[in-house]
C-alpha cells in the first residue's frame, strides 16, 4: 500500500494553482515522520513542536517570526534533502508529484478540478507502471482539510469508476482503495511535507523562485526521461522552458 499525501498552494487571485505531495510506501511512512521530528529537535524551543508550514518558514511568519533567517533556510534545505534521500532505512524513497495549472491558459475550465484530476491520475499511472512489472499496490490519498474537500470527495468517486475527463488518465483510476481522507495537518508530519512540496512548486512558477524545486526534481516520478510526476498545464507548453514541459518534448 502507498500513502499519497497532498496539499494545495495558490488562491483565486494568483496565476497558478498547484496540487503537490508525495507517495510513501506504508512500511516507510513512520521512518520519514520520525526523521522530520529529528530535524525539529535541532530547532529553537518555540519551534520544536511546531508545524511545517513552508510559507511561514520562508517568510518568517507566525511562530517562525522570531527564528533567524539562516535557521529557516537551514531547515528548508534539510527538508529538501530528506525528500530526495534514500536513507532512513527506507526500502522505497518518497516519490513526489505536483500539477501546476496556469489558470489564464484555461479560461473555460475549472483550474482546481483540472489540477486535482491530473494529480490523482499521475499517481494512478505510477502505480500502474509498478503493477506492469509485477509490483502491485493500492493507494490511499491523505490531505489537509480544505474548502475543496467536498469537491474532491465528489469527483474522486467518478474518477475511480469512469476515469478522468481531460485525458490525463486512460480508464478508471483503479489504484485508489478509497476516497481521499482529510486530516488536521498539525497531526501529520507527512501532510506537512506535502505542504512543503506544493509551496515550493508554487513559488517556482508564480514567483520564479525555483531553487528549492530544482533540488527536489530528482525525486519526482519519472520514467524514460519523462517527468510524469511534475506537470505544467499551460497553453503554450511547447515554448515553455520549465523542466516539466522540456521533458515532454522530443
Amino acid at each position: 500500500m502507498y500513502l499519497l499525501y497532498l496539499d494545495e498552494s495558490g488562491n483565486r487571485q494568483s496565476e497558478h494553482f498547484v496540487v503537490g505531495g508525495l507517495a510513501i510506501h506504508e512500511q516507510d511512512a513512520h521512518r520519514y515522520a520520525r526523521a522530520v521530528d529529528a530535524l525539529f529537535r535541532k530547532l529553537p524551543a518555540q519551534i520544536t513542536d511546531g508545524e511545517i508550514h513552508a510559507q511561514h518558514i520562508r517568510a518568517g511568519k507566525g511562530a517562525w517570526r522570531a527564528v533567524q533567517k539562516e535557521v529557516r533556510q537551514r531547515i528548508t534545505d534539510d527538508i529538501a534533502t530528506l525528500l530526495t534521500s534514500t536513507q532512513h532505512g527506507a526500502a522505497r524513497p518518497p516519490v513526489l508529484f505536483s500539477v501546476v495549472t496556469h489558470k489564464p491558459s484555461f479560461p473555460h475550465h475549472d483550474p482546481f478540478e483540472r489540477a486535482y484530476e491530473d494529480f490523482f491520475a499521475r499517481c494512478n499511472g505510477f502505480l500502474g507502471r509498478l503493477a506492469s512489472r509485477g509490483d502491485r499496490h493500492r493507494c490511499i490519498a491523505i490531505a489537509d482539510r480544505s474548502r475543496l474537500e467536498p469537491f474532491v470527495q465528489r469527483f474522486m468517486r467518478s474518477w475511480r469508476e469512469e476515469g478522468a475527463s481531460t485525458g490525463a488518465a486512460i480508464g478508471p483510476m483503479t489504484a485508489y482503495a478509497e476516497v481521499p481522507l482529510f486530516v488536521d495537518s498539525a497531526a501529520s508530519r507527512l501532510v506537512q511535507l506535502a505542504d512543503f512540496v506544493a509551496h515550493w512548486v508554487y513559488r517556482a512558477y508564480e514567483a520564479g523562485d525555483a531553487g528549492v524545486l530544482d533540488r527536489m526534481l530528482p525525486a519526482f516520478d519519472a520514467d524514460g526521461g519523462r517527468k510524469h510526476g511534475l506537470v505544467h498545464l499551460v497553453g503554450r507548453y511547447r515554448e515553455c522552458q520549465c523542466a516539466a514541459c522540456m521533458s515532454r518534448r522530443p
